[in-house]
């Protein structure tokens, strides 16, 4: 599952569709027009949650996140998903009752240190917090 995809090219549009919905993703330009109609985000996260196996490995990668937040990226991309947004989507996965096996925080390049790496380290430490917080659901 990807969430907050902003840009994607034609090789990985087809191989998306040719997945027979292994590979299920949800655009941020879909996200923002659901939040533009009116729907509550946390809706929005239990939906792509709810998508997901019981046991889940989480890998985030930092450019899926505002580029505001992590400036540094190698991909920065108008959009994204805000900082409470994105723990939004930790908070709807311990709603579910599913569980955080294993996680991974990737592509955090800090160009300034003191923004780039806070944020990543802030954004690990909230996925392991709520990893272990899964493990008693």
């Amino acid at each position: 599952m990807q969430v907050g995809v902003r840009d994607v090219g034609e090789a990985e549009s087809r191989m998306i569709a040719g997945s027979a919905g292994r590979i299920v993703t949800f655009f941020d330009s879909e996200l923002a027009a659901s939040k533009e109609e009116g729907t509550p985000y946390a809706r929005i996260a239990d939906q792509i949650v709810a998508q997901l196996p019981q046991t889940i490995y989480l890998s985030w990668d930092i450019d899926g996140l505002d580029p505001t937040l992590c400036p540094g990226t190698g991909t920065p991309v108008p959009g994204g998903l805000t900082w409470n947004e994105a723990i939004g989507l930790l908070r709807a996965v311990r709603r579910s009752g599913k569980r955080i096996v294993g996680l991974d925080l990737c592509e955090v390049s800090p160009r300034d240190e003191e923004w780039d790496a806070n944020v990543g380290a802030r954004l690990l430490y909230k996925m392991i917090g709520f990893a272990l917080l899964t493990q008693s659901t």
